[in-house]
């Protein structure tokens, strides 16, 4: 009997962003967007953090007119890049706010306003192969309806746009970002494919299915916290293992900095 394992693509995610000055120009200064309604502003950062965070007031008050809302923290989370024309890419901008019942309509709404911002130009701007994207964070707390902005710490606030690099493995080089995860991701089914072993009893027992893994890089490399929910605890272990004996990897850095990253993978067992 032949067995195999099904190896689908790596999805990361990353986590909170805390940015060191370094004297690399590809990260510093930052490069930031400059919109039509933010030309003659004295700090254009604060300007477009201000002019999204209005669109994104609008977008709740509304909803929130439409359903009674009970005292709570509301997390939102803005996330977009620029395109070849250094204008804001619509088909990458993504919203989030911590409310199952609004997240579908605010982000629909958001999206379109983010999307209908015209950049007037770009400055500090990157070469392509470190294309950074932009981050705004907006909490609130709600009482009747209305909104109290939470502040947020200092690691949270908007500076500009942020470069992100994946892990990398061993003597694997850094290139672009869709390179680097891509040639990851290839390395990263290597790995599987080279350590899986099925368990026996699982093959006894005929038991399969998908096992979703996550676990975090460290600031150094080291592959821990490894989570898994899979149907069976014999398919789970068997990925648990597989994943331990990843080798010390280069850490995912943020402008520079080397970053704790979080990875989330599915490993399908199939006889």
């Amino acid at each position: 009997m032949k067995i195999k394992a099904s190896i689908l693509l790596i999805v990361c995610t990353f986590i909170s962003m805390n940015c060191f000055s370094q004297d690399d120009s590809i990260y510093f200064p930052q490069e930031e967007i400059i919109i039509d309604e933010c030309a003659d502003a004295l700090d254009k950062n604060d300007c477009l953090s201000l002019k999204i965070e209005n669109e994104v007031l609008d977008v709740i008050k509304d909803l929130l007119k439409k359903r009674k809302q009970e005292i709570d923290t509301l997390k939102t989370r803005i996330t977009f890049n620029l395109n070849d024309l250094n204008q804001i890419n619509d088909e990458r901008i993504y919203t989030y706010i911590n409310d199952k019942k609004l997240n579908k309509k605010f982000s629909k709404e958001l999206n379109q306003r983010i999307a209908e911002l015209h950049v007037l130009r770009v400055d500090n701007k990157k070469p392509i192969n470190n294309r950074p994207k932009y981050v705004l964070k907006y909490d609130y707390l709600t009482n009747d309806n209305l909104l109290k902005k939470i502040p947020l710490d200092s690691s949270s606030t908007f500076k500009g746009g942020v470069i992100e690099e994946v892990p990398l493995f061993p003597n694997q080089p850094r290139v672009n970002a869709l390179t680097d995860r891509r040639t990851f991701n290839s390395l990263m089914q290597l790995h599987i494919g080279s350590n899986f072993v099925y368990p026996k009893e699982a093959i006894a027992k005929k038991i399969s299915g998908r096992v979703s893994i996550m676990f975090l890089v460290d600031k150094e490399g080291n592959v821990g916290n490894i989570k898994t929910k899979g149907p069976a605890p014999i398919l789970e272990n068997e990925a648990r293992r597989i994943i331990s004996l990843l080798p010390k990897l280069q850490p995912g850095r943020q402008n520079g900095a080397p970053k704790k990253i979080p990875y989330s993978i599915p490993i399908n067992f199939k006889l």
